[in-house]
């Protein structure tokens, strides 16, 4: 069974990123354009993970990890932030007092986005196309 991830971001750039990152690793990706979105999706979907930008307008990444703890607390959580008002790190150490099992400074490599969903969900096999003759 394919693992479902939840990618929350207002970027939509970095969304789509992230996603097409986690599908080529074998992930079933769903977009969120923001933490009212990622909500009504956690309802519906039950990701076994959900990443999530810090800085969002609508409802930020600590409001969404800590809404996540209450409604689904067997769901991992992994944070991302490029900074904002504060650096990076403050809202990364925040993220992890509130329950983040990994947490990511943007900008981050692919090996490092897929090496933190590695340790919290696993390696997943590469899916290659079939071969043609």
């Amino acid at each position: 069974m394919t693992q479902r991830i939840l990618v929350v971001d207002d970027d939509g750039d970095v969304r789509e990123l992230v996603c097409r990152m986690l599908e080529q690793d074998g992930y079933e990706a769903v977009p969120a354009d923001g933490g009212r979105q990622a909500l009504e999706r956690l309802n519906l979907l039950a990701p076994d993970l959900v990443i999530t930008d810090v800085v969002m307008p609508d409802m930020d990444g600590f409001e969404v990890l800590l809404k996540l703890r209450l409604l689904a607390p067997e769901t991992e959580a992994l944070v991302m932030s490029g900074g904002g008002r504060v650096a990076p790190e403050i809202y990364l150490e925040t993220a992890r007092r509130l329950g983040a099992r990994a947490v990511l400074r943007k900008p981050f490599t692919r090996a490092e986005m897929l090496e933190a969903v590695h340790q919290i969900l696993g390696p997943r096999a590469i899916i290659h196309p079939p071969m043609q003759e």
